[in-house]
């Protein structure tokens, strides 16, 4: 059994979602409330300067979950999110809303 296999469904979707778009070469991004986090992806099209997507909500405690068991990383400063497509009456499409860089540690197996 794996690391991850311990983990609760919801922290191994997130780092399933990561390990994938995290390939593209480009930042994957986490915008937070007070109860949920909404996880900014890079989009499959368009190559390297592809759009991004707002792909997944999260509640904020399952991204705090993954940090406290060393599952990934956040950035350490808050920082513009790109511009990203979806549901835009989300509440993560507010412009002055920003975000954390977010990131699998090389330890997750």
């Amino acid at each position: 059994m794996t690391k991850t296999a311990t983990y609760r469904p919801a922290v191994q979707n997130l780092i399933g979602l990561l390990r994938f778009r995290s390939t593209f070469g480009r930042p994957c991004y986490v915008k937070r409330n007070q109860r949920h986090a909404a996880l900014i992806v890079p989009e499959l099209r368009d190559g390297v300067d592809g759009p991004y997507a707002h792909l997944k909500t999260f509640d904020r405690a399952t991204i705090h979950e993954a940090v406290v068991l060393g599952a990934v990383t956040l950035g350490p400063d808050l920082v513009d999110v790109p511009a990203f497509s979806g549901n835009r009456n989300h509440w993560a499409y507010e412009i002055a809303h920003q975000g954390r860089t977010i990131q699998l540690r090389q330890a997750t197996s």
